[in-house]
């Protein structure tokens, strides 16, 4: 069972949160809460609930058997949709295709969620179509492990074919004219891409024998591999790792990129916490040290 948060708003990108949970849902376990926030001198209540009432409709329209909820609550949005999305699996949002800069400007709402997010947040695109495409899933040795074992279990429980991704760059000098690297540099950058993709094809296979899945190492920055990759998937998965002193995505992340330039909805999944250590294994460690 998977407990969705929806976030609707009155935006083509709010409502495409909607259709996106219609196809994703199992009806027969999943329940759905959909939320509305309204900000201090937002729209009247009234029209929330209309709004709420009629995502509720369109979702029972589809699954009369789904477990639907929904609620309108207070506060600043990105705050309330982090703390709502905690009573839940998985937050759904929406998010409007706009430059960068713009998106700065207007306050970065959907960076903030997904940076500080503790659950998978998908980001459903505003010019989202469905597509019978695979899912797609960026390996990264740092995040990957959480969004790999994230993807597999969607992939096998929706019935998509399973793309893993991984790109990779040779490090370069910098010298006046051009970028300089020795070519048996390139050799080991792609070496360690092939060791960290079968390494996670094997994990794959071992939890899902069934499931259908294909890997391909991509020479290339690591956003626009994805970008170019996620051309025709139904979803992309990404990890969480970038997040600035305040919080926030790093300006050029792969999620970035995929949020404000890709055409299929992306979850970006975070690393779980680790937990803090303990007196005994602090002091173990210490006394290690010190011998």
């Amino acid at each position: 069972m998977t407990a969705y948060t929806v976030a609707i708003d009155d935006t083509v990108a709010g409502w495409r949160t909607v259709d996106w949970a219609a196809d994703n849902v199992d009806p027969a376990t999943d329940q759905v809460r959909l939320l509305t926030v309204s900000e201090f001198y937002g729209e009247a209540l009234t029209r929330s609930e209309h709004r709420l009432e009629a995502a509720e409709q369109r979702l029972r329209a589809a699954h009369p058997a789904l477990a639907v909820t929904h609620d309108v609550t207070g506060g600043p949005t990105a705050d309330r949709l982090v703390a709502d999305a905690k009573l839940g699996d998985v937050l759904v949002i929406g998010a409007q295709q706009v430059h960068t800069l713009t998106a700065a400007l207007t306050g970065r709402v959907t960076e903030r969620v997904v940076a500080h997010a503790t659950v998978p947040v998908v980001v459903v695109p505003e010019e989202w179509e469905r597509t019978d495409g695979p899912v797609v899933v960026g390996i990264d040795g740092r995040s990957a492990a959480t969004a790999l074992a994230w993807a597999a279990d969607t992939a096998q429980r929706l019935g998509k074919e399973l793309n893993l991704v991984r790109a990779w760059a040779v490090p370069t000098a910098m010298a006046p004219y051009a970028n300089i690297y020795l070519e048996e540099d390139r050799v080991l950058w792609s070496n360690e891409a092939d060791i960290e993709l079968r390494a996670a094809l094997r994990a794959v296979g071992g939890a899902h024998p069934e499931l259908k899945v294909t890997g391909d190492t991509v020479e290339g920055q690591p956003r626009d591999v994805m970008l170019q990759s996620s051309r025709g998937a139904s979803l992309v998965v990404v990890g969480r790792r970038h997040r600035t002193a305040l919080g926030g995505f790093l300006a050029g992340s792969v999620g970035e990129k995929l949020m404000h330039q890709g055409h299929a909805p992306v979850c970006v999944v975070p690393q779980p916490r680790r937990a803090p250590a303990s007196d005994e294994q602090t002091g173990n460690r210490e006394h290690a040290e010190a011998r």
